[in-house]
């Protein structure tokens, strides 16, 4: 499921000054192209206020959507086991590797 298309002009406002606090080593522009990656960032290294923003933002779908294909390396035990229980997902998978 692309989750790039069709960003609504609302975000390209609100979103980037959470882009900046978990995105750090690229631009909004780049931010905005990799949704998954961003969501991904958000969870591990943003606060409650950034998660919430962003979900409000994006919907709840797309944070569903990245743990069902979770970019590889992003996650830690504890933001991958918190984000799974959040949105009721029992029992939690294994922590996603990445393959070098």
């Amino acid at each position: 499921m692309p989750l790039t298309e069709d960003i609504a002009p609302d975000i390209e406002k609100e979103l980037p000054a959470v882009a900046a606090k978990v995105f750090w080593w690229g631009t909004h522009d780049e931010a905005i192209r990799d949704i998954p990656r961003l969501v991904a960032q958000v969870v591990v290294f943003g606060d409650w206020e950034d998660v919430r923003k962003t979900r409000g933002l994006l919907g709840a779908r797309v944070f569903e959507s990245v743990l069902d294909n979770p970019p590889p390396g992003v996650f830690d035990r504890k933001s991958w086991d918190y984000c799974h229980l959040y949105f009721g997902r029992h029992p939690v998978p294994p922590l996603p590797q990445r393959v070098i």
